[in-house]
């Protein structure tokens, strides 16, 4: 089956000057949405690479984040997307066919030739699943940076083991805090140390106990109370390890002081310059490593990030494993952005408002 490929598309690019997203980083102030849909053109792809149609895509802060700081003008923003693969290279035959169903995520916000917030999108051809017939397409876009962010958290730092369905637990009863659970990466994370049999601890809003406890949590405490660590620790005193959602404002401290009588471990999502709290491992952890390419934030003067090859494997293998497992994902409650590509300003402008929570925005291009 052929389809027709244009030679342009419509993409919502970044549209900040470098002074403007310099002034946002040193003031956090950002003016504006900082976006504009342009036409330019279709991406090539090279023999390794796929060609995407793109039919729906996910909404997350780091899309905002990327055009309030780091996207030069004219770089395709968005990472998560769902659609139907529109050309194969040459040396991916057999793997993947014209229209097969597919989704993933991409480093969007940086390059002029690869995001997902367009009408095509080119991706390495390893780097992405297979979506069956039982996930919707808004369901598929949200196993992007949420999901790739729980695994990697877990599976390549923590020592949490593989999800293998119909297997006995590797680890069973062993406890783990994910700080700030109701949050998508948050929510995937219980997810996953339940399916490999830990215990979840979890921190939210008393709002947002009953849903994390849908998904799979265990125990939940109110992070706001001045006795939760207190009480986490003595319900769970050999706690060694702990996924920090938030990252902001004490969460990584709290995490700490939680495994801190193990000398634990705590993976945050922010980077806080900190590489150890009172004996306790603190890491770093950023899901664009799993696509195994240098990248540099602000060029030419800002900090440069290299590219990890086991992230990169264990991207591969969760998204070998998707098809099956995504039968025993829960995806986050979803809130839909009507209006396409030109009002994901508006959505995106949600989450920069600090509007949306305990839902994940999702949004069709067709």
């Amino acid at each position: 089956m052929k389809t027709e490929i244009p030679k342009s598309m419509r993409a919502l690019v970044g549209d900040r000057s470098i002074y403007a997203r310099i002034s946002n980083y040193i003031c956090n102030n950002p003016s504006g949405d900082g976006v504009k849909v342009a036409t330019v053109p279709v991406p090539d792809i090279q023999d390794d690479e796929i060609l995407v149609r793109v039919r729906c895509v996910a909404l997350n802060p780091t899309d905002f984040k990327h055009i309030d700081i780091l996207s030069p003008r004219g770089a395709i923003i968005g990472c998560d997307y769902s659609g139907t693969v529109a050309k194969v290279g040459s040396k991916v035959l057999g793997t993947w066919a014209i229209g097969d169903r597919i989704a993933g995520s991409t480093h969007g916000g940086l390059y002029t030739d690869r995001g997902s917030f367009a009408e095509y999108l080119k991706i390495p051809a390893d780097l992405a699943w297979k979506v069956p017939s039982s996930v919707s397409d808004q369901q598929a876009t949200t196993f992007g940076v949420s999901a790739i962010t729980a695994m990697l958290a877990l599976n390549a730092r923590l020592g949490v083991p593989w999800v293998d369905i119909g297997s006995a637990p590797k680890q069973p009863g062993t406890p783990i805090l994910i700080y700030s659970g109701s949050t998508s990466a948050g929510l995937y994370a219980i997810q996953l140390a339940k399916l490999a049999g830990l215990t979840v601890i979890t921190t939210a809003s008393p709002r947002s106990h009953d849903l994390v406890k849908e998904y799979g949590a265990d125990d939940v405490f109110d992070y706001r109370s001045p006795t939760a660590v207190e009480e986490i620790i003595r319900a769970y005193p050999n706690i060694d390890r702990a996924m920090d959602c938030f990252s902001e404002g004490g969460s990584t401290d709290f995490c700490a002081r939680v495994v801190h009588n193990s000398r634990g471990w705590v993976v945050t999502l922010l980077d806080s310059g900190k590489t150890d709290i009172d004996g306790v491992k603190i890491d770093f952890l950023l899901a664009y490593t799993a696509f195994n390419k240098e990248f540099q934030w602000l060029p030419p003067f800002g900090p440069r990030f290299a590219g990890i090859p086991a992230d990169k494997e264990a991207l591969r293998q969760f998204y070998a494993a998707l098809p099956e497992v995504s039968q025993y994902l829960v995806p986050p409650p979803l809130k839909e952005v009507d209006g396409g590509l030109a009002n994901l300003g508006t959505g995106l402008d949600l989450l920069r408002q600090g509007k949306v929570s305990g839902t994940k925005l999702v949004a069709s291009l067709d």
